[in-house]
């Protein structure tokens, strides 16, 4: 599956905006998850986000959100919104794509609300996609990196990295943006284990998998909560 933040940012319009004290935001990337039967898991995916604000302050922000996968495929992924400043009451969104019943679920804990979308086109996460980034502006530049194999909690991975450059005044920047993706990947547990994202308009994104259970999880993770109010979804014009 493409990330769920693929579907939170077409259903809720969120992009660029301005953050506390005039520093730019963006929705944090998150942990992929890769459609497979029979891996069933349960785990906590904990992002640090720091940011250097305009007047100096570094301000680091972590949350964590529970993710999950069963053995028919279907995966659950919640998304808290770093940057939101009340740490007793956050924000966040749940995402469920469920190939079982061909529907994606997206689920407003703040507004009790559900929208339910049908599957138009399978989109399962490969961690292999950034090959087809292409430059398509003049100065503009994407390289690639195999950064080999590891281990990450006694489990293999492969790491690839993704730097994509800027040009100076593509964005009214006087200076060219350099952003850094990179990312560490189980091919056994079909899942991202740690993702790395830097660029200095947004502040650099540390995203771990931890508490790494390998058992069915809760079948009530995917299904819409009783009680929440439905919605359609927003029709494209």
């Amino acid at each position: 599956m493409r990330t769920a933040l693929c579907c939170a940012i077409a259903i809720l319009g969120f992009g660029l905006g301005m953050g506390a004290q005039g520093m730019r935001v963006i929705m944090p990337a998150e942990i992929g998850i890769s459609e497979l039967k029979g891996k069933p898991f349960t785990a906590t995916a904990r992002t640090t986000l720091t940011q250097v604000l305009p007047d100096g302050t570094k301000k680091i922000r972590t949350v964590e959100d529970r993710i999950a996968r069963d053995s028919k495929g279907r995966i659950y992924q919640e998304q808290h919104l770093p940057w939101t400043e009340d740490v007793d009451h956050p924000i966040y969104y749940v995402n469920i794509y469920d190939p079982v019943k061909g529907r994606r679920i997206h689920i407003d804990p703040q507004d009790h609300n559900v929208i339910t979308r049908p599957i138009v086109r399978p989109t399962n996460y490969d961690p292999t996609d950034y090959r087809t980034l292409k430059a398509t502006r003049a100065g503009e530049s994407i390289k690639n990196e195999k950064l080999g194999t590891q281990e990450i909690a006694g489990v293999g991975v492969w790491g690839r990295r993704t730097t994509h450059t800027f040009p100076s005044g593509m964005f009214g920047n006087a200076e060219r943006i350099v952003s850094v993706d990179e990312c560490w990947y189980s091919e056994r547990l079909g899942v991202d284990l740690l993702r790395r994202r830097s660029d200095p308009r947004f502040g650099q994104q540390v995203i771990e998998l931890l508490n790494l259970v390998r058992r069915e999880p809760d079948p009530a993770l995917f299904e819409a909560p009783a009680g929440y109010s439905r919605q359609a979804p927003p029709t494209r014009h």
